[in-house]
């Protein structure tokens, strides 16, 4: 036999018993990985990865450095750098960590 139980709730308590049941469920769920989006210019590249400036542009011009033009300024997403640096093989030998700016 199954056990019924029937309430009475004002509209109100209902809003916020559901509100917190999902409250709760959101908080237990794996917050999704946010990649970086933090735009860099051709200097802070070449600090990053102690490099010159024209190793900077020859990685440009070879495809190796995903970049981004807004006018005539060139910007490089943080985290597309980095993918592009553990994805390519070439680069595995580099041993490039990740360095917090």
């Amino acid at each position: 036999m199954e056990n019924r139980l029937i309430v009475t709730l004002y509209v109100d308590e209902l809003k916020q018993l559901i509100e917190e049941c999902i409250t709760n469920a959101l908080s237990k769920a794996p917050k999704p990985k946010q990649e970086d989006d933090t735009l860099l210019k051709r200097k802070d590249i070449a600090k990053l990865f102690s490099i010159s400036m024209v190793t900077v542009t020859q990685w440009m011009k070879l495809g190796k450095l995903p970049y981004h033009r807004i006018n005539s300024r060139v910007f490089f997403k943080r985290g597309e750098v980095f993918q592009a640096m553990e994805i390519n093989p070439k680069y595995k030998n580099l041993n490039v960590t990740r360095p917090r700016l």
